[in-house]
């Protein structure tokens, strides 16, 4: 049976939606001869854990080999996105209201850069926040968006 990329894609998702997952990124590759398949999950409210994952890749597995989706090897990874993956669909900036955010947006001379706290994601764009600054910025204006890490430094304790 040749390897259908598509139809593979379409059973994931469907299994992704069955679990309450979305299923942002597949994607295929050869490396070393042998077939790697790559998924990224996410929840419209929540987050993936390690153990989400884990479940999740002997699910694909069992499907997989269920319906002999593949003839070849294989290699598959399923994991959460990671604060470097781009923030694109309306839910993800709701779910990150209150976090820090860097967007690309369309500038004078090119794309230009802001950063500050996501104060709001509605249907007609996000609002952000830096000091004394607020931006009002449509879905179709970012060009890319970002979490930024947030560390808080230790709390001191007095003698």
């Amino acid at each position: 049976m040749a390897f259908s990329f598509s139809r593979l894609e379409a059973e994931i998702r469907q299994l992704f939606d069955d679990e309450a997952v979305v299923l942002l990124e597949f994607n295929s590759s050869g490396h070393s001869g042998r077939l790697m398949l790559r998924a990224v999950a996410d929840r419209r409210s929540g987050t993936v854990s390690i153990d989400d994952c884990v479940r999740l890749t002997r699910q694909i597995q069992h499907l997989i080999s269920e319906k002999r989706l593949l003839a070849e090897e294989y290699q598959l990874e399923v994991s959460s996105p990671g604060l470097e993956y781009p923030l694109r669909e309306e839910w993800q900036f709701a779910k990150n209201v209150g976090r820090l955010l860097k967007l690309q947006v369309p500038g004078e001379k090119g794309p230009k850069e802001i950063s500050g706290r996501l104060v709001s994601a509605d249907g007609e764009g996000i609002a952000l926040a830096a000091e004394k600054t607020e931006w009002k910025v449509g879905y179709s204006d970012v060009l890319s968006a970002h979490v930024l890490p947030e560390f808080k430094p230790p709390r001191m304790e007095s003698k």
